[in-house]
């Protein structure tokens, strides 16, 4: 699409472009996807002693969750985590996370605007930023901005198409899995080997992309972990992890009424599902365990995902954003994510 704003930007050739020019940051390649691709993490910060002397669930067996992460010293900095392209046709938070990496680099977004505020806080928390976590779902998409397309153009772009043509759509497109030998265009959902990251097969043989997202959390036990994604038209919107803990929950829902108000304050709407603590773990059949959910009970932090309005001219619900009101509520809801570990802190 013509007249993409120049803080937007989400192909491959970027994020290469923008994470190897970073200097204040510790860039590191955590693995090639399956189809071979970089996937590159940035950190900002400094390391956390943890004192670790056993794995989560153990030490949650111990009754002592500080024996896998004790973070009570006085110079303990909380840890935030940010994801980009779980589905590489979802790319909205990519495209924020180029520009936030930019503000903690140089002092503004790739458009050359200041956000003083945005870099104050991100000076004060240990930031992970992976900015494509799925290459091979990107590389799939020829174009990098979904505003003003359709939204069959999403369908066929980002959940592919049989092997007779007909567009796969949600939620058939996750009844195949992997999906790789049932399509004929493999689309921006699944990595090179057909395999959706939300649901990959977390207690077997996981994909090189998830085990490389495991290691962090593990590795790092992020305070919040965020996992942005795309939601054709919808209302911008946090899905908490479904099984977690009460306490796990609560942090959730107590989040989103803060990031709520910001955006409120900022003339932006926001939904937010996450009230009630049901995400349908009762339901018949339940909700899926996914990605958010098992690296929640990984690292014993929440980790949720993040739906954008992706600006499509036409959607089942909703109304398409432009890319200001897209990249205004990525920015809000990464200073909201600061501002909540700094005051929970």
């Amino acid at each position: 699409m013509n007249n993409i704003p120049k803080f937007y930007k989400t192909s491959l050739t970027d994020i290469e472009s923008i994470v190897k020019s970073a200097k204040k940051g510790s860039l590191t390649t955590l693995c090639n996807s399956a189809g071979n691709r970089p996937i590159y993490m940035l950190r900002y910060g400094k390391d956390n002693a943890f004192n670790r002397t056993a794995n989560l669930s153990s030490a949650l067996g111990g009754k002592d969750k500080s024996c896998f992460a004790d973070k009570s010293a006085p110079d303990y900095i909380p840890t935030l985590c940010l994801v980009g392209c779980i589905h590489g046709g979802e790319f909205e938070g990519t495209a924020a996370l180029l520009n936030l990496i930019n503000v903690i680099e140089n002092g503004c977004d790739l458009a050359e605007d200041s956000f003083d505020d945005l870099k104050a806080l991100a000076d004060k928390v240990n930031l992970i930023i992976i900015p494509c976590i799925n290459p091979d779902g990107r590389s799939h998409v020829p174009f990098d901005s979904f505003v003003g397309k359709t939204f069959n153009d999403l369908r066929y772009y980002n959940q592919g198409t049989w092997a007779d043509g007909t567009l796969c759509g949600w939620p058939e497109c996750k009844k195949r899995h992997p999906i790789k030998q049932y399509v004929d265009y493999l689309g921006g959902y699944f990595n090179d080997d057909g395999v959706n990251l939300m649901h990959d097969d977390f207690f077997g043989k996981k994909a090189l992309e998830t085990q490389a997202l495991f290691d962090v959390c593990e590795r790092f036990a992020p305070d919040f972990t965020v996992l942005l994604h795309g939601g054709t038209n919808c209302k911008n919107h946090i899905i908490g992890p479904a099984y977690a803990s009460l306490e796990i929950k609560e942090r959730v829902a107590d989040f989103e009424q803060q990031l709520k108000q910001n955006c409120e304050e900022n003339g932006l709407n926001l939904y937010t599902p996450n009230v009630n603590f049901d995400y349908g773990e009762n339901a018949n059949p339940p909700t899926s365990f996914n990605l958010p959910s098992a690296l929640t009970h990984l690292c014993g932090e929440p980790c949720v995902t993040y739906e954008s309005n992706q600006g499509l001219t036409d959607a089942p619900i909703g109304v398409g954003s432009d890319y200001q009101e897209i990249y205004n509520h990525h920015l809000i809801l990464f200073k909201t994510l600061m501002q909540y570990l700094l005051n929970k802190r």
